[in-house]
């Protein structure tokens, strides 16, 4: 990883190189109650917007965590039914001796008193869950059923997901909100994007559902888990360059396309690259640093 800095040290640039696997959340296509497992409704299986733990132990039985003097292991299956046990509850009851976190990725509504995932009860997304990211549009008026028009789409929205945790990314100085461009060496094709979102701390980063089509080439989205985890890019490292601090450079929401891209555009311009071309021979020129 490489930090590029004028010798002002006003302008920076983080970058580095990565594998890039594929993200869902902001997405109302993403996780459906009745499809826990992805196979013919949900972009994503469930495991991936819940934390399952047992007993006292801080271990997500949904992935092999690591937790500080424990032995985590994965069970799955026996999260998945947690989760199922959970919603034939009607949301009202988790079983005795388990926990499940939900709140960090599912869209909440009250029903009485008690705050329970939000289900759209109607529209093309009827009885999927909302989901969220941290990256908002800052809407004032309606943000409609489950916040959905606050979200950042994966599908609508190239985006990274920044590694959790502490690390070197951070600490250069990347957060939410800044603008990037993603280059795949294997395909030769680029995208601009922003930072969306913030996800786990054992990979650089995650692309969202368009950023890793854009990057691959791929035109049809995807229509269920396997298809979205096709899109992953494990075979090759991607060039990713963040600027950071460019979340405060000319921000304009709701967030689209084409304002990411004249954003990015105007910021290389002051930076002195006519073109985003001109920065993608930039960037490489810088590969073979990073391996």
């Amino acid at each position: 990883m490489l930090l590029l800095k004028e010798s002002t040290g006003q302008k920076k640039i983080i970058l580095f190189q990565t594998t890039l696997r594929v993200n869902t959340d902001g997405s109302p296509l993403s996780y459906h109650p009745q499809d826990p497992l992805g196979k013919t409704k949900a972009l994503n299986n469930i495991c991936n917007a819940i934390a399952v733990r047992k007993g006292t132990s801080k271990c997500n039985l949904c992935i092999k965590d690591k937790v500080p003097g424990e032995q985590c292991v994965a069970r799955f299956s026996e999260a998945v039914g947690v989760f199922e046990k959970y919603r034939d509850s009607d949301y009202q009851l988790v079983p005795d001796g388990f926990s499940l976190t939900w709140q960090n990725v599912l869209a909440a509504r009250k029903k009485g008193n008690t705050v329970i995932p939000c289900v759209f009860k109607s529209g093309p997304y009827e009885g999927y869950f909302g989901s969220l990211t941290r990256l908002k549009n800052d809407l004032t008026g309606d943000k409609g059923e489950c916040e959905i028009n606050d979200q950042i789409n994966p599908l609508a929205i190239p985006a990274l997901v920044l590694v959790g945790g502490r690390n070197v990314v951070k600490d250069f100085g990347a957060k939410v909100g800044d603008l990037l461009v993603a280059y795949n060496p294997g395909t030769r094709l680029f995208s601009a994007a922003l930072i969306g979102d913030t996800g786990p701390p054992d990979n650089l980063g995650e692309g969202s559902i368009l950023l890793n089509m854009k990057l691959t080439g791929a035109t049809a989205p995807p229509r269920n888990k396997a298809e979205t985890f096709k899109l992953s890019i494990e075979n090759n490292q991607v060039l990713i360059a963040i600027i950071p601090g460019s979340d405060v450079f000319r921000p304009s929401k709701p967030f689209t396309i084409d304002n990411i891209n004249q954003r990015l555009v105007e910021l290389l311009k002051q930076s002195g690259f006519a073109t985003p071309e001109s920065f993608i021979e930039f960037i490489k020129s810088f590969q073979s640093k990073l391996k």
